[in-house]
């Protein structure tokens, strides 16, 4: 299954207030391929502003690779690989540019336009985040998932982006269980494909969180950004797990968020005072720090 005709696709907007939201992927189209903002040489440009926020590999990649990626921080001159990705075989990603005040405003202005939906279902929005993905003809993003939701926008270019779903409950849970004890997101085997939307610029497609997916670039430059977020909702979830993964280094077996109020509830007050005793990380700060080092995908681990 494909994207029908750009003329047909809701708007952000739209998709928010739709009632599968948010627990099935939609395609949607936006306006950000006429945002000078999201042209190569500004996106170089602000590269060279956020040096240290950039991750950078070789675009030929395996759809399965189990391993770390590339440290952030380490190119001289970020900016010229971006303005030379149509010969040098590389993907770049600009991580957080919300860092950037202008890029912040741009984030801002289109997950706005989601967040009455969301708000509704899950909670208030938290934890935005904005990447820009830019790569070399026919990269690929290996199969992984994400604990955040993400709005992919193509902007230059076009991609498949497959979704795949877990064969079992029990399959969901292993993996969700190796993300916080370590695996950032990359998964062991090929799921079995669920849908595919083929992106051009001015399309996007939302995906939620930890729903499994890889991308292929087609044989031009790609340019996209990726909208993240954590809700209410996800937020707790997340922070449970990774109180559930240290319970495991102590040879606990504990029941993961939403099996049991009573377990939920004690946790939430547990992390609560280890948070305030600034002793436990929570799903999102293991999350931004695991993009530095994920590695092989546009935006290391998220699509």
């Amino acid at each position: 299954m494909t994207h029908p005709a750009r003329q047909l696709l809701p708007t952000l907007e739209e998709i928010s207030s739709g009632s599968e939201f948010p627990r099935r992927p939609a395609g949607f189209t936006h306006g950000l391929c006429l945002d000078p903002r999201m042209e190569l040489e500004s996106i170089a440009a602000l590269a060279e502003r956020l040096p240290e926020s950039v991750v950078c590999d070789t675009a030929a990649q395996a759809l399965l690779v189990p391993r770390g990626g590339p440290p952030k921080g380490v190119l001289e001159r970020p900016g010229d690989v971006i303005r030379n990705l149509s010969t040098n075989n590389s993907w770049l990603t600009v991580l957080n540019v919300e860092d950037d005040p202008a890029y912040a405003e741009m984030m801002d202005t289109a997950l706005d336009q989601v967040q009455l939906g969301m708000r509704k279902r899950e909670g208030e929005m938290r934890e935005r985040a904005a990447f820009i993905l830019t790569s070399s003809p026919s990269s690929v993003t290996p199969v992984h998932f994400d604990i955040e939701h993400s709005l992919l926008m193509q902007v230059s270019g076009s991609k498949r982006v497959t979704i795949g779903r877990f064969e079992s409950e029990a399959a969901h849970r292993h993996e969700v269980d190796r993300y916080f004890d370590g695996s950032h997101g990359r998964i062991e085997s090929m799921p079995p494909e669920l849908v595919s939307f083929d992106l051009e610029p001015g399309t996007g497609v939302y995906i939620p969180a930890l729903v499994p997916h890889w991308v292929h670039n087609d044989p031009d430059v790609s340019i996209s950004i990726t909208l993240t977020y954590f809700t209410d909702a996800s937020l707790r979830d997340s922070r449970i797990e990774d109180l559930n993964s240290r319970l495991r280094r102590l040879h606990l077996d504990p029941r993961p968020p939403g099996r049991s109020v009573v377990a939920d509830t004690a946790k939430t007050i547990a992390i609560g005072a280890l948070r305030i005793g600034g002793q436990l990380r929570s799903g999102i700060a293991q999350a931004r720090a695991r993009r530095g080092v994920d590695g092989g995908t546009e935006r290391t681990n998220a699509t």
